[in-house]
């Protein structure tokens, strides 16, 4: 205790180097605690369900196509639901937007439709109600519906009464049997509503892909036996259901192999986080050593300034072993002071940091600085103490003490060895700041990439995207579906400032789907090929600013007519037919039994999936073609204005929507710009992390160069007055001075290019339009560290030869 009271004693009589030493720490340990906090949430701890490590997400893959993650549909749940030997229970979800009409305004909420199962396999039970029974789950029953509890609170108050209550949903009465407890996520994005998704087995098709599937492994069972389940039960799905029309049971199960790659339902969640997570926090840990680099400097300082007093504690007494716990445990109390502070810099850093990022991160998961990351922090800033504590210990904990005391450690110039631990530290925050800053600069080329890619959309800021849903309880029959549409469409296009409108059934740059096998005429020897469809109106295209590259434009009276005509893209015509010119006139169909459709025209390619993913094969069909009732009675219109982002624009155009139908309510209002910023939000997210943490090594480096220069220039004073004496000029000597500056940096910009080569190759699926090891960016860093570097020297280097030789020859 007595020692523990020197010590604070010391540092409050040095409060210039205790507030700058707690102060650098704080930054590296609040900025590691801030990321590890994303991390922790993201991909350390488990889902917030009970023994959600049995939880799996119910995947596939085709080797023999294109490899990716494939989901589930009704004909998998089925199969696996009554035939597994493997899980407790199988469910089977899908998300989407509803209306809800009948008090106020219509509004359009998000609604997650599942499976019975749902709830049970997550083990969630309801805080109000129950959950879904089996004959509520069959197609053609009454609907019901399970509310969200912020739902509950928002639309309801909060009324305990509200079971037995109606919500009407796309124009069908539902009644409220439960509401979720206040803890429950959602396992992708947050939702309003959970209705039953009432699936019968009649019309399914075995190989239809479009919702997702979980289940929960029985007790005792492994990820791999599962797999294997579901490999026995493949056979079992093609036996008991039809195949999509145009495909076969063989192109499935023999070409394609398609079958089971169930995984971790938290890995599904997840996703690729876990590659910017870990970069991230990785990068933080670097700054964080760059910090401990910067406080080591500063301790080395103070304790060769205290060398004659450790050198009189040793006269009288105290061991090495006394001294150096003294070192230490002044060194901790500065690691557990910046640790402290950096904790109040993450609680206030990471609600920004989640609002920047919200649109990454999955709704299920919660990010918070809890027991883990407390702990964490405490680990760190212990550890950050004895890391920077470590050197000066090393170095005098065993003190020299005739020589101290007869004070030739402080007349003597600072010798090469002297001077060795501050070079190895400068040398050390060079290399990793070279490290950050290249990391920083690959995000930005990655970032100009992306940015000089054409998306296909001619101006996206100037298109205002808003979706309208009809569902058959409002509208039943499809043809009236399309003429609401169509008068929808005229009236948007009538308010001012207007110049084009047009709608499909989805939104670009978002991603692709949906996607069927197409054959094409002139190659019936040639298997189907699965291209992205798009029901679209006539005038979309012009109205996205996609160039028409052949042939001519659809038109209404091909809806009315009910012709089978189509639109394909660029790609598409020239890997068929070799050219658009070619494409023209040509047929396609999605199988044997389906009609042909013609090709009337050749489009450019649009990057549908995002600007970083190649634009996809797309065929552009009209409403009148089989499959659209299913997928476009909600369709999202987009309106081509100079007036987009202006005030009372909106209402304008809800105005005219609710002249045709009342009850219709904009969802996903948004411009086009703002889904093609979305579409850079990952890349986005990663640069601006990485720029500010390179920034704050940038800073931490220059500080630290400048200090040990300073500092070692001060030693040299009287050197530096014996040379001017001597004759030398005060340029030479700042030439001498820089030089050995630029030595330091040389060495520790080495270090740091292979370290930034090692980091780079783990950024690897983080880029696009760069490679790992661009020269551009390596010698662009490189020389800005040079500049600043001379400029952290140049000040100290120029002070030090401008002073009186006389005046330095007095000096100690």
């Amino acid at each position: 205790m007595i020692q523990l009271r020197q010590t604070l004693r010391r540092l409050a009589n040095a409060p210039g180097f205790t507030l700058t030493t707690v102060l650098t720490l704080a930054i590296g340990i609040g900025a590691t605690t801030a990321i590890f906090s994303v991390v922790n949430g993201v991909l350390l701890k488990l889902l917030p369900f009970p023994e959600s490590d049995r939880l799996v997400a119910l995947t596939h893959r085709s080797p023999g196509s294109n490899d990716s993650i494939q989901n589930a549909s009704p004909a998998i749940y089925f199969t696996y639901r009554d035939n597994n030997r493997a899980f407790e229970s199988v469910a089977l979800w899908s998300a989407y937007a509803v209306t809800v009409t009948g008090s106020g305004d219509p509004e359009e909420i998000q609604a997650v439709g599942a499976t019975r199962e749902f709830l049970p396999t997550l083990r969630v039970q309801p805080a109000l109600g129950r959950g879904f029974t089996e004959v509520e789950d069959q197609r053609g029953s009454p609907r019901t519906v399970i509310l969200s509890y912020p739902y509950w609170q928002r639309r309801f108050g909060g009324d305990a009464g509200v079971l037995g209550k109606t919500l009407t949903i796309d124009g069908a009465p539902a009644e409220v049997v439960g509401v979720l407890p206040r803890s429950f996520r959602f396992l992708e994005q947050p939702a309003d509503v959970l209705l039953p998704e009432q699936l019968a087995r009649a019309g399914e098709f075995a190989g239809s892909i479009g919702q997702r599937g979980i289940a929960r492994l029985r007790d005792g069972v492994t990820l791999e036996e599962a797999n294997a389940d579901g490999a026995r039960m493949i056979p079992i799905l093609f036996d008991t259901f039809p195949v999509v029309p145009g495909l076969t049971r063989q192109r499935f199960v023999d070409e394609w192999r398609f079958g089971p790659a169930f995984m971790p339902l938290k890995d599904r969640v997840v996703g690729d986080l876990d590659d910017v997570l870990w970069v991230l926090l990785g990068t933080i840990g670097l700054l964080l050593l760059i910090a401990c680099a910067n406080v080591a400097n500063l301790q080395l300082v103070r304790t060769e300034a205290r060398t004659q007093e450790l050198a009189i504690r040793a006269a009288l007494g105290a061991g090495w072993k006394t001294i150096a716990k003294s070192l230490l445990l002044e060194s901790l109390l500065l690691g557990l002071a910046g640790g402290a502070l950096g904790l109040a810099f993450a609680y206030v850093a990471l609600p920004a940091l989640l609002a920047v990022a919200e649109a990454q991160l999955p709704g299920a998961l919660r990010i918070a600085i809890d027991a883990n990351v407390l702990w964490a922090t405490l680990a760190i800033a212990l550890a950050s103490g004895l890391l920077f504590g470590l050197l000066p210990i090393v170095k005098h904990a065993v003190p020299r003490v005739a020589a101290a005391l007869h004070g030739s450690l402080r007349l003597a110039s600072a010798g090469r060895e002297q001077h060795r631990a501050r070079n190895a530290l400068v040398v050390a925050q060079v290399a990793l700041a070279l490290v950050l800053l290249v990391a920083s600069g690959l995000m930005i080329r990655t970032f100009q990439a992306l940015r000089a890619v054409e998306p296909g959309i001619e101006v996206p800021a100037k298109v205002q995207t808003l979706r309208l849903s009809i569902a058959p309880a409002a509208v039943r029959e499809f043809p009236r579906v399309i003429r609401m549409q169509r008068d929808i469409e005229e009236r948007l296009a009538a308010v001012a400032g207007v110049e084009s409108v047009g709608y499909a059934n989805r939104v670009p740059l978002t991603r692709t789907g949906p996607n069927g096998p197409f054959a094409f005429e002139d190659a019936s020897d040639a298997p189907p090929t699965s291209i992205e469809f798009r029901y679209v109106s006539p005038s979309y295209l012009a109205t996205l600013g996609t160039p028409l590259l052949a042939g001519r434009a659809l038109d209404w009276t091909d809806v009315d007519a009910g012709r089978q005509v189509a639109i394909v893209s660029a790609n598409v015509a020239t890997a068929q037919f070799g050219s658009p010119s070619a494409a023209v006139g040509k047929r396609v169909r999605r199988g044997p039994q389906t009609p042909w459709i013609e090709i009337v025209g050749v489009a450019g390619d649009v990057r549908h999936d995002g600007v970083d993913r190649p634009a996809p094969a797309t065929i552009y069909l009209t409403q009148t073609e089989f499959l659209a009732e299913y997928v476009s009675r909600g369709a999202v219109f987009f309106v081509r204005s100079e007036r987009v982002g202006t005030p009372g624009f909106v209402e304008d155009l809800q105005r005219a929507v609710w002249s045709v139908n009342a009850e219709l309510p904009l969802g996903a209002v948004q411009t086009l710009g703002d889904v093609y910023d979305r579409s850079l939000a990952r890349t986005s997210l990663t640069l601006v992390l990485l720029a500010i943490t390179a920034a704050m090594a940038l800073t931490l480096g220059l500080v630290g160069i400048y200090g040990v220069i300073s500092y070692v220039l001060a030693r040299r004073t009287r050197e530096i007055g014996i040379r001017m004496a001597l004759g030398a000029r005060s340029a030479m000597l700042q030439r001498l001075l820089l030089g050995q500056v630029l030595a330091l940096v040389g060495i520790g910009l080495l270090l740091g290019l292979g370290g930034a080569a090692a980091l780079s190759t783990l950024m690897r699926s983080l880029l696009f339009g760069v490679s790992t090891l661009d020269p551009v960016t390596y010698a662009a860093v490189s020389v800005l560290l040079i500049v600043t570097a001379l400029l952290a020297g140049y000040l100290p280097a120029r002070r030090a030869t401008r002073i009186d030789p006389m005046r330095a020859l007095r000096t100690e």
